[in-house]
């Protein structure tokens, strides 16, 4: 024998009229008149006017040096090369809170091929950097000194400081990667 559960059909109506009962329940009337504007608070500390200020440099000539190793049969190895830079305004706090940026210039300022840094090629050149406070420092498996050639200047570096900023200023649609896109957004000069 087929046994008749009721209790279903009572969930499912008691559902129905759960929901009817909240359709017909508005709003009924005209809105009031608004209240009175309140008085002004208190003006807020002046900001330091330095928050957001881009710090970058020129392009710097920048001397490479050999990093080697002594090997166990009286020999040296040249295993990679680094150069140090001053960057005397890279505070510790700034260390903490800003986005240190590097580019080389791998042609000439009158027709410049910028990177960003850190740079892997296909080719196996690689150049990176880390920066700390007062200093920035550069390592590749090349020798990336800045050369002079006819005249004109090769593989120079600059960096860029992007200090945070509380107020959050969208940056998501600029391509850190590509320097074009960055030197416009921040108004920068060559």
């Amino acid at each position: 024998m087929k046994r008749c559960n009721f209790i279903y059909p009572l969930v499912l109506l008691s559902g129905l009229f759960f929901v009817m009962f909240m359709i017909s329940c508005g709003k009924d009337g005209a809105q009031g008149p608004q209240g009175p504007v309140g008085p002004a608070g208190p003006e807020g500390p002046k900001g330091d006017n330095t928050s957001g200020t881009v710090i970058y440099s020129e392009w710097l000539d920048v001397p490479f040096k050999p990093d080697t190793v002594h090997l166990s049969g009286g020999g040296i190895d040249t295993v990679g090369y680094f150069a140090d830079i001053d960057v005397p305004k890279l505070t510790p706090a700034l260390v903490n809170t800003a986005d240190v940026k590097m580019y080389i210039n791998s042609n000439d300022a009158g027709d410049p091929v910028i990177y960003p840094l850190p740079y892997n090629a296909s080719s196996g050149l690689y150049i990176q950097f880390s920066a700390y406070a007062q200093g920035i420092s550069l390592y590749s498996n090349a020798d990336l000194s800045t050369v002079t050639t006819n005249g004109k200047k090769y593989q120079q570096f600059r960096y860029m400081i992007v200090p945070g900023n509380t107020e959050g200023r969208s940056a998501a649609s600029v391509n850190w990667s590509d320097y074009a896109a960055v030197k416009v957004y921040l108004g920068l000069k060559d």
